[in-house]
C-alpha cells in the first residue's frame, strides 16, 4: 500500500500489518476508542490518508479511549498542535498547512516525543523526517460507500511492531 509516492513512510511487511474495515463514523470512533486503550505513553502515531478519510474522527475515538471527552477534540489544522490533558496527555498535530521543513522546525514537535505523552500526527507523510524511527502508522482510506473506511496499522520499529501485533490479536477476539 503506497501512502505517498514522493515521500513514503516506512512500514513493516504487509503480513505484520493489521487491516480493518469500519462501516460507519460510529465504528471509526469505536475503533479509535479501543485503540486508545492500548496506548501507554511514548507512542507516536502517523495518521495518513486523503482529506476526509477520517483522521480527526479516529483521533476523537482515541481521545475517548484515553478518558478525554470527545467534544474537546477538534482538528488542529489552523492551530497546528492541540494538547488534551489526561492521565496521559494527548498531543494532536496537523502538518497539512506547513510549507516546508523550516516551518516544521519552528513547531518544536520533538519536545512532545516523551514517555509521558501520546502524539498523533495528521499528514505525517508530508514530513517523515520528523518521526522517530519507532512509530506506528495508521493509513485511512475511503471504502465503496460514503461512511465506510479502511484502516491499515503498521509499525516501524520493535515497540510499534509489538503494539500493532497486540492490537491485531485483541481485535481478532470478540470484545
Amino acid at each position: 500500500m503506497n501512502l505517498n509516492p514522493s515521500q513514503p513512510i516506512p512500514q513493516t511487511s504487509s503480513q505484520d500489518a493489521f487491516h480493518l474495515r469500519m462501516n460507519s463514523v460510529q465504528e471509526t470512533i469505536k475503533f479509535g476508542e479501543r485503540l486508545g486503550q492500548h496506548f501507554t505513553g511514548g507512542d507516536v502515531v502517523a495518521l495518513t490518508g486523503d482529506l476526509g478519510a477520517g483522521k480527526t474522527v479516529l483521533t476523537c475515538g482515541i481521545a475517548l479511549g484515553l478518558g478525554i471527552p470527545m467534544d474537546q477534540v477538534s482538528s488542529p489544522t489552523f492551530t497546528l498542535i492541540q494538547e488534551y490533558p489526561g492521565t496521559i496527555p494527548l498531543i494532536h498535530v496537523d502538518l497539512y498547512r506547513l510549507e516546508g521543513p523550516s516551518d516544521l522546525f519552528s513547531l518544536g514537535l520533538e519536545e512532545y516525543f516523551t514517555p509521558n505523552t501520546i502524539v498523533l500526527i495528521e499528514w505525517a507523510e508530508r514530513f517523515p523526517q520528523i518521526l522517530p524511527s519507532d512509530h506506528m502508522v495508521i493509513f485511512l482510506e475511503y471504502g465503496e460507500a460514503e461512511d465506510i473506511r479502511f484502516a491499515t496499522l503498521s509499525g516501524t520499529g520493535p515497540k510499534s511492531i509489538r503494539k500493532v501485533a497486540n492490537i491485531k490479536g485483541k481485535f481478532s477476539k470478540p470484545h
